[in-house]
């Protein structure tokens, strides 16, 4: 007798939950075909295997007003990879990259020719999606190579995913109750593509007035004379190094001045390397304009030679500089050299 209440007020609420989970919702479903694009990337990082895990649309999902998932009773959605290859293949048709499939960002669980879940009953939500209806599920690509750098250009390649769930749209203890339960098996061949290309150092100049014989290095000014340091600061922002003595800076003469290489008034000396944070691993000597062993390379034809040797005397000729360092600069980091002119 004790029990009819109790049975009379679940039975209500079972109705309320289900009429606030929308179960009239379209229903989920994954589409024959997705397709995404990955970040660029330059051969480096493939070929260091630094590239991160990044997100295409992997094909299945539920529209916008779908029931919210529950991590409970018989609910799973999982998706298994078919192919036997996985590679990316370049315009040529000859080049290709190879790639890894996961669930996670993380790498973890891998997807590459298995079966993984994303929901399973009451054990397994690897993205989280329980709370929330899942309006695109995504596969997570990772492209490499550990036999050579890539070819630059751009690459594409398929992967088919068998999609696999039984959602249940209404209370799940066990059985789906006042709801109905949503499966389904559809084959999603997603095509990816990356564009493979050279990642450019960062180049950024700041120029000051150093020294006048008027005012000495306290407050100088730009005149006829006068001394002036440019800042060249050079970064790094590939996640890999750059290739071995690969990074070289041309800095044209400013107008109205020479190349001073009696120095900028308060040094005397024409070229100064500081090494940055973080530290590029690169060096770079300077030891005079006549010198054939250092790291600086003067042009008096607009850069088209490079062998001109400049001194006190021919030094208004220089029309440009290069600035050659040594060594693969680490990546993300940073370096300046500082250079010293004279206003004419």
């Amino acid at each position: 007798m004790r029990l009819g209440p109790i049975f009379t007020f679940l039975a209500a609420a079972f109705v309320l939950l289900f009429a606030a989970t929308g179960a009239s919702a379209a229903s989920c479903t994954a589409g024959a075909t997705s397709s995404g694009t990955l970040p660029a990337q330059s051969p480096n990082a493939v070929y260091g295997d630094v590239v991160p895990y990044a997100s295409i649309p992997g094909g299945f999902g539920c529209p916008t007003g779908s029931p919210v998932l529950t991590l409970l009773g018989a609910n799973f959605i999982k998706a298994t990879i078919s192919n036997t290859t996985y590679k990316l293949l370049h315009t040529n048709g000859t080049s290709t990259v190879d790639f890894l499939l996961a669930a996670t960002s993380s790498g973890s669980p891998q997807l590459s020719g298995t079966t993984a879940y994303y929901v399973n009953g009451t054990t397994v939500d690897v993205l989280g999606l329980t709370g929330s209806a899942p309006t695109s599920i995504p596969i997570y690509v990772k492209p490499r190579l550990t036999t050579a750098a890539p070819l630059a250009g751009v690459y594409t390649g398929t992967f088919r995913v068998k999609w696999e769930w039984s959602i249940c749209t209404g209370i799940s203890i066990g059985v789906c109750i006042l709801g109905k339960t949503e499966t389904g098996n559809v084959n999603t061949d997603v095509t990816v593509t990356l564009t493979i290309g050279g990642v450019a150092p960062t180049i950024s100049t700041v120029a000051a007035t150093t020294w006048d014989d008027q005012n000495g290095a306290s407050f100088p000014k730009s005149i006829p004379g006068a001394k002036r340091r440019m800042t060249v600061t050079v970064g790094n922002p590939d996640i890999a190094a750059q290739d071995n003595n690969a990074v070289a800076v041309v800095v044209a003469t400013p107008p109205n001045t020479t190349v001073a290489l009696d120095g900028d008034g308060t040094t005397s000396v024409f070229a100064a390397f500081t090494e940055g944070s973080p530290a590029s691993g690169l060096t770079f000597s300077y030891v005079s304009g006549t010198s054939t062993s250092d790291d600086v390379e003067f042009s008096s034809d607009n850069g088209a030679t490079w062998t001109f040797a400049p001194t006190a005397a021919t030094q208004a000729s220089v029309t440009h500089v290069r600035l050659k360092t040594r060594g693969a600069m680490a990546t993300k980091s940073n370096f300046t050299v500082k250079l010293a002119y004279k206003v004419k």
